[in-house]
């Protein structure tokens, strides 16, 4: 099949992206958050971007304009679980119809998408790009040993044939980019080529993320409902494996010992398949605990909450790299995350943040009266968390690679 010519693709200012996902904004979730801006960034950087998704809901419009590029929605609506699969054949035949309206196919979340993406690129004779949201995407991990959730041996023996033969067509992939170390780990163990494995580490918008002055804060408090209290915020999904249960048993304790104290739950597991939320809302009710704790729900002003905040916890039990936590350190807030794989990739010990054992009850309760009781350790570290992020997170940067990684495999394409 013909190709764009590499003269016209110079004309447009650089090569034409086709960004596949899942599932996009206005969808609330971190993958999702990322794209946008990454998407938005990439524009602002002269490229031409189109993104590919799925209606997920009758009132998402089939197609969209957002803030210089177009969003294309394909069937079916609804089916939560089975969507992601039902989606296959529309965004295939949509990327070959269209084939001449790109030059790079980006995938966003490999685990499904994957294959439509790179037997498209295949057969329109254009590199596709693959990229893990979450550990064990490639493996098959998130099939039989699913975040939250006990590992299921049974399934492994049907599945991990399946996985295998996927990923034979996957390793066709021009590229599989990697987030954070332990992404890059997992590629490797899966026997990725070496020199397809490309890092580029997720970005945040850390003008829209940032401090903001005392009297600004007691502002934001006062419009969002918060108490004027020492405000403890988590951000996230309120699903399982998030580490949501083990933070509220602390809570009950910590609350005991200090009433000048709260906690504010950024975010909600509507709709989501690990979702824990009904289950920390009956903990707290039944702990009488309202008082101190708020749960937001979905909300579109995730950066008024943090500036809002105090400090920021981060209990997840596996994360590939943390978006929240990335987007409350640039709010220049100490964080208390989880000493695990994806969050090291950020956080250095007593540096710029704290690092606490995963699931550990006791830990995470010393963790935090330590935080309370050392201001001055606990501002250095915020202080410290802020630089950290505009120097390796800022969406401006992240985006800069995405863009040179996206010119060097079209011009290869087109050199081929």
């Amino acid at each position: 099949m013909p190709r764009k010519s590499a003269t016209s693709m110079d004309q447009a200012g650089g090569p034409r992206i086709c960004v596949l996902a899942g599932s996009f904004h206005p969808v609330v979730g971190g993958g999702e958050k990322h794209a946008f801006l990454l998407c938005r960034e990439l524009v602002c950087q002269g490229l031409n971007v189109v993104v590919l998704t799925r209606r997920r809901t009758a009132d998402l419009p089939p197609l969209e304009g957002m803030e210089g590029f177009i969003v294309h929605r394909v069937r079916p609506t609804g089916f939560a679980r089975l969507g992601k699969y039902l989606m296959l054949g529309p965004v295939l035949l949509w990327l070959l119809r269209h084939r001449h309206e790109y030059d790079v196919i980006y995938v966003c979340g490999l685990r499904v998408l994957g294959m439509a993406g790179v037997l498209a690129g295949l057969l329109a004779g254009k590199p596709c790009v693959l990229r893990s949201e979450a550990q064990g995407e490639l493996s098959g991990e998130f099939i039989w040993s699913p975040l939250g959730s006990r590992p299921r041996p049974l399934i492994k023996m049907c599945c991990a044939p399946l996985v295998r033969l996927r990923n034979v067509l996957l390793f066709k992939a021009a590229a599989f980019l990697s987030i954070s170390e332990v992404i890059s780990q997992e590629y490797t163990r899966c026997n990725v080529s070496a020199e397809k494995i490309v890092q580029i580490t997720n970005g945040i918008d850390a003008e829209l993320f940032a401090p903001v002055w005392a009297a600004r804060k007691i502002a934001l408090r006062g419009r969002l409902g918060l108490p004027e209290k020492q405000i403890f915020a988590y951000s996230g999904k309120l699903n399982r494996g998030k580490g949501l249960e083990m933070l509220l048993r602390v809570w009950a304790r910590l609350a005991a010992l200090r009433p000048d104290i709260h906690l504010v739950l950024v975010g909600s597991g509507s709709g989501q398949y690990l979702s824990c939320e009904d289950g920390l809302r009956e903990y707290v009710r039944a702990r009488n605990l309202e008082s101190t704790v708020t749960f937001t729900g979905y909300v579109q002003t995730v950066h008024e909450y943090m500036q809002a905040a105090d400090v920021f916890v981060f209990p997840s039990e596996s994360e590939a790299l943390g978006l929240a936590l990335l987007e409350a350190m640039a709010c220049e807030i100490p964080a208390l995350a989880s000493d695990i794989p994806g969050v090291t990739d950020i956080v250095q010990d007593g540096r710029n943040g704290r690092l606490v054992p995963a699931k550990n009850e006791q830990a995470w309760l010393e963790a935090m009266c330590w935080v309370l009781d050392h201001p001055q350790q606990a501002h250095d570290l915020a202080t410290c968390g802020r630089r950290t992020v505009l120097e390796r997170f800022s969406i401006a940067a992240v985006a800069d690679a995405h863009k040179n990684l996206f010119t060097e495999l079209a011009a290869q394409g087109d050199t081929a």
